[in-house]
């Protein structure tokens, strides 16, 4: 495939000359995140609310500092709180725009009821009424989806700020470091995966660690290729869609397993015996994301995910960056 012409052909707003500016990104969120000044609060639970690629931020959150938070975090992706807010909760807020309807209802639910709200926007109202308590990320991205280390990196250093999580500056060095030395071979996998997924329903399969990664894939695949594509993670998967194999065959789908080097023994044992069963029926590819940290890794798996979709909506001969039916959505609610 020629890819330059098809960049050339489909790419209108140059999607790609931004998304390979990622590593550099990273960089930027987190110097955002210092400059950031937190509230001392006494914290005992943590919910993060926001939609689309704006809600990805806080799960990933809670994904990679699972094993070190000494208090529950959830993420809802709704209108709506749950009942146990108090004002010993941190209540994220994460919305691109600062707009969003369902965002902003959860900003004054969570203000109602004296809830600790750090907000992330990059204006609009959110960043009006949370003033102070905003951090205000840059308007550059093309879209939400395509702002994942402005969504992210600075919460993750906000975390740390409020003495929730350990600071994280060699782990975040690493990733930055592993980001900006793997960026060629990362965008060659990508290249490779894109026509692996041509005319396919892409399966991707990770770690509970790498859960909200797995589910980034696939609606990064959604959204920029205009493909449909399913996740599922280990030990999970294995108690449930290991047992459906009607509806898919070897032709119409290719099973991506995300493997990463600190996975769990018995985790590493499951993936071995899932391929082992479905490579009797269906493609597998066992793409290794890189990292010695959980961080470093999932944010190699967030590049790969981004050039991945990008190089797939090229393949797909159409433009990554419009979201036309979201669009027509929007325009229908407000009437």
């Amino acid at each position: 495939m020629n890819w330059r012409k098809a960049r050339e052909k489909y790419d209108k707003k140059d999607v790609l000359a931004w998304l390979r500016t990622f590593p550099d990104q990273c960089v930027e969120s987190i110097y955002i995140g210092n400059k950031f000044k937190p509230k001392k609060r006494k914290i005992e639970k943590i919910v993060g609310c926001g939609m689309g690629g704006s809600g990805v931020g806080a799960a990933l959150l809670r994904n990679m500092f699972k094993e070190e938070l000494k208090v529950p975090f959830e993420v809802f992706n709704s209108y709506g709180l749950p009942a146990y807010v108090d004002s010993k909760t941190l209540v994220l807020c994460v919305s691109f725009s600062g707009n969003t309807e369902e965002t902003l209802q959860c900003y004054r639910q969570a203000k109602k009821k004296r809830a600790y709200v750090v907000a992330l926007s990059t204006g609009g109202k959110l960043a009006r009424i949370a003033k102070k308590d905003c951090i205000v990320i840059p308007k550059s991205s093309p879209q939400p989806r395509m702002a994942a280390a402005y969504l992210s990196i600075p919460l993750l250093i906000a975390l740390q700020k409020l003495k929730l999580i350990e600071r994280k500056n060699r782990q975040l060095n690493e990733m930055v470091f592993l980001l900006k030395k793997e960026q060629g071979r990362i965008e060659d996998k990508a290249q490779g995966l894109a026509l692996k997924f041509r005319g396919k329903l892409p399966v991707i399969y990770a770690a509970e660690e790498l859960q909200t990664v797995a589910y980034r894939f696939r609606t990064d695949l959604n959204e920029n290729g205009k493909q449909f594509a399913l996740s599922h993670f280990f030990p999970e998967h294995n108690h449930n869609e290991i047992n459906a194999y009607l509806g898919l065959k070897r032709s119409t789908s290719e099973f991506i397993f995300l493997r990463h080097e600190n996975e769990l023994k018995k985790v590493e044992k499951r993936f071995s015996v899932v391929k082992r069963l479905f490579g009797k029926r269906f493609n597998i590819t066992e793409v290794q994301l890189k990292g010695n940290s959980l961080i470093a890794t999932t944010y190699y798996a967030l590049f790969l995910a981004a050039l991945t979709s990008y190089y797939l909506a090229l393949v797909n001969k159409l433009d990554p960056e419009p979201v036309p039916i979201i669009a027509l959505l929007k325009k229908a609610l407000k009437k």
